[in-house]
């Protein structure tokens, strides 16, 4: 099924959708040159014990294969007062010099780029990816490391869609 927001019957759906809360993020995932980083939107913790973390990537997502190459991922928090990340990562993936250029950033031992301009970040070892059999495909890491960057107060973006049918 197709899900159109301009349909009447399914609107409501949508609509009700569209007011599961969700955040802003710039997730990175390789090393070196073949270092990558994207916006998204869809990342939810899954679990306590031990600490899953789900990030859901449209398919075919060039930085989809970097998590399950390099094994693992950081999601940097976006600062609710800072646009600077999310425009620059809003429109397409980003990969190498390009991603970071005048960024300040920090790197893992483990080759994970974390941006210093966030508020928080955390760092996944891979897991799985799981085929939803959609437009989308779920990535699930366990967070190992993690830390705030900006001061305590610091809030992250909390972003509420018109509707379930886009971003």
């Amino acid at each position: 099924m197709i899900i159109d927001s301009t349909v009447d019957p399914v609107l409501p759906l949508l609509k009700a959708v569209g007011k599961i809360a969700t955040g802003l993020f710039v997730l990175t995932a390789g090393s070196g040159e073949a270092a990558s980083a994207t916006l998204v939107s869809f990342v939810q913790q899954l679990s306590f014990e031990p600490l899953c973390i789900g990030v859901s990537l449209h398919n075919g997502r060039s930085i989809g294969p970097l998590i399950e190459e390099n094994r693992g991922f950081v999601i940097n928090v976006c600062h609710a007062g800072d646009k600077n990340l999310l425009r620059r990562f809003a429109r397409h993936t980003l990969r190498g010099a390009e991603a970071f250029d005048g960024l300040a950033t920090r790197r893992l031992d483990n080759g994970g780029v974390i941006l210093l301009d966030a508020c928080a970040y955390f760092w996944c070892d891979f897991s799985h990816k799981v085929d939803l059999q959609a437009d989308h495909d779920l990535y699930i890491g366990i967070a190992t490391l993690g830390d705030i960057l900006g001061p305590d107060g610091a809030k992250p973006v909390v972003h509420i869609r018109h509707d379930g049918s886009r971003y």
